[in-house]
């Protein structure tokens, strides 16, 4: 057996995994990984580890540093796909990806989540996130969540003990997102097919394809647009090493490819910090940023 790979009973637990190759950017240090199952093996594992971690679904939106993660990485991606429909609430399972549960809904004629089919990752970071784009989140259909606390005891909360805000919430410390209720409205699936594809053209039309990004680097701030402001500072298609912002829209950090986590970063911290002295506002990260810089 190779000395990297230890078994925890049916899970799989690593050490030295390479990040570059299991986040969005591809880019990052070591860490050592958590892959439960089941639902039950991750709270008997909580039960018994002592360990810090952070919590990973797809890593779409994750920038690990080049010194790597010193905390355990919980992978939730082996477990957690829940999808059971009763009218019209559907409980959905934190490690699903979003488009995924864009599609099941629509061939199921329900609407009110057609927004998901342009988000990239699982519905977990969503949640966590409060992920969102044209004029709808998360929030705005949620009924309630399913969490693990750090002891791998499961609570059902209302989205009012999460706070949700734009493009974020309150999560008790070590709380994992088990499965989601949402509220949806029956609709004509044909009808949910044509907001999707909207939503999908305007994403072709206005966002990067077919490059290595983790989506949009900062949040908007109020009555403003992250893109414009970085724009405006000369910071659109900037780039650092192989790190660039793109041309097509500047809030998103692109991996030109052999970048490394300190190009990006520092790219757009520069950028972050050009905006802030030209313009007075000081832009808020929506990519997760972790590992020692």
């Amino acid at each position: 057996m190779n000395a990297n790979f230890v078994r925890h009973k049916e899970n799989d637990m690593t050490k030295n995994v390479n990040m570059s190759t299991i986040t969005w950017l591809k880019v990052g240090g070591h860490a050592l990984t958590f892959t439960p199952h089941n639902v039950e093996s991750l709270s008997c594992f909580l039960r018994e580890n002592k360990r810090p971690y952070l919590v990973m679904g797809a890593g779409s939106n994750i920038l690990v540093r080049d010194q790597g993660v010193n905390e355990l990485v919980i992978r939730m991606h082996r477990c957690c796909h829940t999808f059971h429909v009763s009218d019209t609430l559907v409980d959905v399972g934190a490690s699903l990806l979003d488009r995924y549960v864009a599609e099941r809904c629509q061939v199921l004629g329900l609407s009110g989540l057609e927004f998901l089919y342009t988000i990239p990752g699982a519905i977990g970071g969503g949640l966590a996130m409060n992920a969102g784009c044209y004029g709808a989140d998360f929030s705005d259909r949620l009924v309630c969540v399913w969490m693990m606390d750090e002891k791998g005891d499961i609570h059902k909360l209302l989205p009012d003990h999460l706070q949700y805000a734009y493009r974020s919430c309150v999560l008790p410390p070590g709380w994992i997102f088990i499965k989601a209720r949402f509220s949806l409205a029956q609709s004509n699936p044909n009808s949910v097919a044509l907001t999707m594809q909207s939503f999908f053209e305007k994403r072709v039309r206005d966002q990067p394809s077919g490059v290595i990004t983790g989506g949009s680097t900062f949040t908007n701030p109020p009555r403003e647009k992250a893109w414009q402001l970085i724009d405006s500072v000369g910071y659109r298609g900037r780039e650092k090493g192989r790190a660039c912002l793109d041309t097509k829209h500047c809030n998103f950090l692109i991996n030109k490819g052999g970048c490394t986590a300190s190009d990006l970063e520092d790219l757009a911290e520069e950028a972050r910090q050009a905006v802030y002295q030209k313009r007075g506002v000081l832009l808020n990260w929506e990519i997760v940023r972790w590992g020692k810089k």
